[in-house]
């Protein structure tokens, strides 16, 4: 496992706090708000995994969907988890695969290291966004796969999602973000088209093929 020299920030000292209760946290969310936009993004890794291909899930949390893989067949070798809490890291310290601690804005990896690189729920939660996917269309080579999910501007269906967006500003551990920006921001940088997955609740998912740098 490799760390980070530079201290945490406030963000990262936060999710170092919310570690031991961050799972139970956000399945709730999932539950009310963000469900389908994560089935989604499991859904294309699933489709596009194969025995020879490499992940790279960054803002890996505690390290569920690594796990949920692991089960599936999906081999250890295959799979590396970045998140810049040291405490989400170590709740997934059993899992026998490439762990590193680092920043969205700044990945630790060169240039075209991935097949597929995912990240939910971390970009809404970096102070330049921008950065952060910049980076993650960095590591992915030619024709490899991006999927993000974040938490979206969109109009509540109901008081339910009005609740969900509260408490996700009240604990401050992320923001709202603009579709139609992390879309085209992403098609830039892949240099292709990005698909956005259907999806109710605050939240979304787009799907990007990279086709060259």
């Amino acid at each position: 496992m490799v760390y980070l020299s530079n201290p945490d920030d406030g963000m990262i000292r936060l999710y170092n706090c919310l570690a031991p209760v961050y799972d139970r946290l956000h399945q709730r969310w999932l539950r009310f708000a963000g469900g389908e936009a994560q089935a989604a993004l499991e859904a294309a890794v699933r489709v596009a995994m194969n025995s020879d291909t490499t992940l790279l899930d960054a803002g890996c949390g505690t390290g569920r969907f690594a796990r949920r893989l692991l089960s599936e067949g999906v081999r250890p070798e295959q799979i590396t988890l970045l998140d810049p809490s040291w405490a989400m890291l170590a709740r997934s310290a059993d899992l026998p695969v490439e762990k590193t601690r680092g920043r969205l804005e700044a990945l630790p990896f060169a240039e075209a290291s991935f097949d597929i690189v995912t990240c939910a729920w971390a970009i809404e939660t970096v102070l330049e966004p921008s950065d952060a996917v910049d980076e993650l269309c960095r590591v992915l080579r030619p024709g490899g796969l991006l999927c993000l999910t974040f938490c979206a501007v969109k109009p509540a269906r109901s008081i339910l999602d009005q609740i969900m967006q509260a408490r996700l500003a009240y604990r401050r551990t992320g923001r709202f973000l603009d579709i139609d920006t992390i879309k085209a921001q992403v098609s830039r940088a892949v240099n292709g088209d990005v698909q956005i997955m259907p999806s109710s609740g605050p939240a979304a998912t787009l799907i990007a093929r990279r086709t060259r740098f």
